[in-house]
């Protein structure tokens, strides 16, 4: 069976870490708050986006039969049939997943890799008209 397990998107991480941290030690500027409390606060939110990344706690993998992912608390699937329409939305450093369901429900998977060709084999699974899918496109498992 063909999976595509996807990565965290590191960089925009790093981007989101740099930008709290800005606007933390700017804070400091304005408020009166203790700097080494503050340093304390950021290296342990730091420590505890590393280690729910780096223990899979959250994890994104899409198989031609459905999606499997958890966001930290329990996992869950979304089941191939129970998916009316699957698209991304590209801006500079991150990309989404939208997902679609047959109850209107909405899931939308931020903070994850997509590379064009990760892109095209999820398109093609999820696509109710396969006629568009190249029927030889084989994506590797990432794992």
């Amino acid at each position: 069976m063909n999976a595509i397990k996807l990565s965290p998107n590191w960089l925009l991480q790093l981007v989101i870490i740099l930008i709290v941290t800005m606007v933390a030690l700017s804070s400091t500027l304005i408020f009166t708050v203790d700097q080494t409390v503050l340093a304390l606060t950021i290296a342990v939110i730091v420590f505890m986006i590393s280690i729910v990344n780096i223990i899979n706690l959250r994890f994104l993998h899409c198989y031609k039969a459905g999606i499997y992912y958890s966001q930290g608390l329990g996992k869950q699937y979304i089941n191939t049939d129970e998916i009316v329409d699957i698209h991304f939305h590209s801006l500079k450093l991150l990309t989404v997943l939208v997902v679609t369901l047959e109850d209107q429900k909405v899931v939308r998977f931020y903070n994850w890799q997509f590379d064009a060709q990760a892109q095209q084999s999820i398109k093609c699974w999820y696509r109710k008209k396969k006629t568009s899918c190249n029927k030889l496109q084989q994506t590797p498992c990432n794992a």
